[in-house]
């Protein structure tokens, strides 16, 4: 199936499994979120477009540890380490620096996220139609389901075609069964609201069903096809476990 958000020519970016793009005029954005980015880089009224880039589906991971694969053993255990280190920040940012510069070369850009700068990325996809909501709280598509991902936003004075937005319905609406909210081992789901605290609860309970992974968002019958990896969704959902039990 073609992917509708890969409005990007770019080989760099799409060799690296960041493969869906959105292209804003900055003076289009609507007025509050122009007033976030100002509150986030008072310098953003020096650029003209905004640039969200993410990745849906399996090709992001493959790429990454593929990079990976050719380094040291040492490197290659910052994939499941517990420390401070964040490869997946890293793969993206070399490589859209790399996508800029060499794509782009002279051109001013600043890279808001990842970094310092705090954004709102489910308003950027809302705009994009990439995201819509669903009971689990992970932002859901047609084309993608909820394997899918925000991974890098850029101010830069780039003259790159607009994005033609690509609306869809939301997925849940059509969905009768709600599998998610049925199979959910912690009961966290109804159709209009999620208990956080049953789910955090669950999630360190031991043997617990959702310790690296989410059943409810597992269950999902949307783009099964796209569905991570194991080995990727042990990755984000350990990192979120060791976040949990570190605050607790």
């Amino acid at each position: 199936m073609m992917n509708p958000y890969q409005t990007l020519t770019s080989s760099i970016l799409n060799q690296a499994g960041l493969n869906c793009h959105a292209v804003f005029r900055l003076a289009d954005l609507p007025e509050a979120m122009r007033n976030s980015l100002h509150d986030a880089n008072p310098d953003y009224l020096h650029y003209r477009q905004l640039i969200l880039i993410g990745h849906g589906g399996k090709d992001f991971w493959a790429a990454l540890t593929a990079q990976n694969s050719t380094q040291t053993e040492q490197q290659t255990q910052q994939l499941t380490r517990q420390d401070d280190q964040h490869p997946v920040d890293d793969f993206t940012v070399s490589k859209v620096n790399a996508f800029m510069q060499t794509e782009h070369p002279q051109t001013e850009y600043t890279l808001l996220y990842p970094g310092a700068y705090l954004l709102n990325l489910q308003e950027l996809g809302q705009l994009a139609g990439w995201h819509h909501a669903s009971p689990f709280m992970v932002g859901i598509n047609a084309s993608f389901g909820s394997w899918f991902a925000y991974r890098a936003v850029i101010l830069a004075n780039t003259d790159l075609p607009v994005t033609a937005l690509h609306q869809s319905a939301p997925p849940c609406q059509r969905c009768e069964e709600k599998i998610c909210i049925r199979i959910c081992p912690a009961a966290a789901l109804t159709v209009d609201s999620y208990d956080l605290q049953k789910c955090l609860h669950y999630r360190q309970q031991e043997n617990s069903l959702c310790e690296v992974n989410c059943i409810a968002r597992w269950s999902c019958p949307e783009a099964p096809e796209h569905r991570y990896t194991k080995e990727q969704m042990q990755y984000h959902y350990g990192c979120s476990i060791r976040m949990i039990k570190h605050i607790a």
